[in-house]
C-alpha cells in the first residue's frame, strides 16, 4: 500500500515536471494618443502587407544576432502578422491623418476603395535586451488607375533593455506609430474630399 502511494507521488511529480507552459497570444493594438479630429473622405485601404518569409508564421520570431533566429513556441501572434500590422497601421494612419475612412485590407464587404497603401516590411527584428528594428517601404496609390500618389521608406530602431515579449512588442508599437505618422502625411497635406 505504501509502495503504491510512493509510486503515485513520483508519477505525479514526473508528470507535473513535464507539463508544457500555456501559450500566450499577442496582438498589436495601435498606440494610444491624441488623434486629429476624424472626418469622412475617400475610402483608403491599407494593405496588402508583405513580410520576410521567416516572419510569416504564428510564433514570435526573435533575432539572436548573426543571422540566428529562434521561434517562441509558446509566444504566438493572435492573428496572422501581416493582418495585425495592417490593422495597427490603418488605425494609426486614421488617427494621425484625421481621416476616419482608413481600413485594413482585406475588408469583407468592401470594394477596393479609392486609395490604397501597399507596404513591404523588409525587416522586423525583435532582439531581446537590445532593440527592435523595423524597415519598410510604402506607397499610396490611386485604385482607379494604379498611379502612385506618394511613397516613402522607414528605417528605425527602438532600444529595449528587457527580454520579455511585452517589452519587445511595446517597442514595436512605438515604431509602428512612427511609421503611421509618416504614412499619414500625404493625407494631411493634400486632404481628400
Amino acid at each position: 500500500m505504501m509502495k503504491n502511494w510512493i509510486l503515485a507521488a513520483l508519477l505525479a511529480a514526473a508528470l507535473g515536471g513535464c507539463a508544457t507552459p500555456p501559450a500566450r497570444f499577442y496582438g498589436l493594438d495601435a498606440a494610444s494618443g491624441a488623434a486629429a479630429p476624424a472626418r469622412l473622405g475617400q475610402r483608403v485601404l491599407l494593405g496588402p502587407v508583405t513580410l520576410p518569409a521567416a516572419l510569416d508564421r504564428p510564433q514570435l520570431v526573435l533575432d539572436n544576432g548573426a543571422g540566428e533566429l529562434s521561434l517562441q513556441e509558446f509566444a504566438r501572434w493572435s492573428a496572422p502578422l501581416d493582418r495585425l500590422l495592417a490593422q495597427n497601421l490603418a488605425l494609426g494612419v486614421s488617427r494621425h491623418s484625421g481621416l476616419a475612412s482608413v481600413y485594413a485590407y482585406p475588408q469583407p464587404g468592401m470594394d477596393g476603395g479609392e486609395l490604397r497603401y501597399v507596404l513591404d516590411v523588409r525587416r522586423l527584428s525583435l532582439q531581446p535586451g537590445r532593440q527592435v528594428a523595423l524597415e519598410a517601404v510604402w506607397q499610396l496609390q490611386s485604385v482607379a488607375d494604379g498611379k502612385a500618389l506618394a511613397g516613402g521608406s522607414f528605417s528605425r530602431a527602438q532600444p529595449v533593455t528587457a527580454a520579455d515579449a511585452p517589452s519587445l512588442l511595446a517597442a514595436l508599437r512605438t515604431l509602428l506609430d512612427g511609421l503611421s505618422i509618416d504614412m499619414a502625411a500625404p493625407l494631411r497635406e493634400q486632404p481628400v474630399r
